[in-house]
């Protein structure tokens, strides 16, 4: 079995449940990876080169193909266990999200993981995730002012979510991006059109998807010593 997915899930034992098969595939090497389109190197730069410098491994668990990409270092083995391209354009979503959807489809988990956005997450960039709008800030309307929510909630729809339930949304047709945050020490957040803290916020410096991911992106290059 792969090294890379015994490394991946030493790391996070609790991922696999008890008895489910796992068919993990020889490494490949780094470039192997490469996108579906030149689309995506465009957008993406960063996270093009984060995915081409990644050993990846094909893994079947319980039927369910992924993709395994790590960055081994001397002394760990970051990883990210990912869904695989979506065949099929994913309707609905803002253009770029759908043009990242067409080669990589998503993150489910993370092993030995630096402190960065994705920490503690569960889905991230996902199609599975983006199928959930912001209608669930209808249950939390009474932390508004009035009682209003200040965006159409199903014009966002979420890119990632924390354990916590803390979701990144994504507007449909502009790619602005909010952060729903009701528990959090982030300093690297506004309170958007004055909302009151613990609400919504801009992410400094990440206000639209494709930054938002570029950003992502980067954190992880610096943290694998891959950034030149």
């Amino acid at each position: 079995m792969s090294s890379y997915w015994n490394s991946f899930i030493e790391s996070v034992p609790w991922f696999l449940e008890a008895g489910v098969r796992v068919d993990a595939r020889p490494p490949k090497e780094p470039g192997h990876w490469s996108p579906a389109s030149s689309a995506f190197e465009k957008l993406f730069p960063s996270l093009d080169r984060l995915l081409r410098a990644a050993w990846t491994t094909d893994v079947r668990i319980g039927g369910v193909a992924y993709a395994l990409f790590s960055w081994p270092t001397e002394d760990w083995t970051p990883a990210w266990l990912c869904r695989p391209p979506e065949r099929a354009p994913v309707s609905g979503l803002f253009p770029a999200h759908a043009v990242l959807l067409a080669s990589f489809g998503g993150i489910v988990e993370r092993a030995d993981e630096p402190d960065t956005w994705l920490l503690n997450h569960n889905e991230v960039l996902t199609a599975a995730e983006a199928s959930h709008d912001a209608s669930f800030l209808v249950e939390c309307a009474h932390v508004f002012p009035n009682g209003r929510i200040p965006l159409d909630t199903a014009a966002y729809y979420s890119i990632a979510r924390e354990a916590n339930g803390n979701t990144t949304l994504c507007a449909r047709e502009s790619g602005h991006v909010l952060l729903f945050a009701q528990d959090h020490s982030f300093d690297h957040v506004v309170p958007w059109r004055e909302c009151p803290e613990y609400t919504l916020y801009e992410v400094e410096g990440a206000s639209d998807f494709q930054r938002w991911v570029e950003t992502v992106a980067w954190q992880w290059l610096d943290a694998t010593q891959e950034v030149m």
